[in-house]
C-alpha cells in the first residue's frame, strides 16, 4: 500500500471533533450537523463510537479502541477508521491537532 502525506499527517496528529458541528446521540446513533455546510449527518454505531473517540486521541488509539469494542481485525479497522476520518474531515466535522512534540518522541 502506497504512504501519502496524509497517512503520515493522520497517523502523527490527535483527532478533535471541529468547533463548527454540533451533535447528539440519538439511540446510539450520533446526529452531526456541519454548522459551515448547513448539513445533517447520521453515523452508525461505529462511526458514532469514532465521533466520540476524536476527543484529543491520536488515530492509533482510536483504532485500537475500535478493534478492542467492536471485535474487528486491526488492519480492517485501521483501513476503515482511516476512511471514515477522511470523510469527516472532508465535510469539516473533524480537525486534525499537532501532537506535542514529547508525545511523538516517545511513540518512536
Amino acid at each position: 500500500m502506497k504512504e501519502t502525506t496524509s497517512d503520515r499527517a493522520l497517523e502523527s496528529a490527535l483527532l478533535r471533533q471541529s468547533e463548527r458541528t454540533a451533535c447528539r446521540i440519538i439511540d446510539g446513533k450520533a446526529v452531526v450537523i456541519t454548522i459551515d455546510q448547513n448539513q445533517l449527518h447520521v453515523l452508525n454505531a461505529v462511526g458514532t463510537r469514532v465521533w466520540e473517540l476524536a476527543d484529543g486521541r491520536s488515530f492509533e488509539q482510536v483504532v485500537a479502541s475500535i478493534v478492542r469494542e467492536f471485535e474487528v481485525e486491526p488492519e480492517r479497522a485501521r483501513v476503515d477508521v482511516k476512511s471514515f476520518v477522511e470523510q469527516l474531515l472532508a465535510m469539516g466535522a473533524l480537525r486534525l491537532q499537532a501532537a506535542p512534540a514529547a508525545a511523538q518522541d516517545g511513540a518512536r
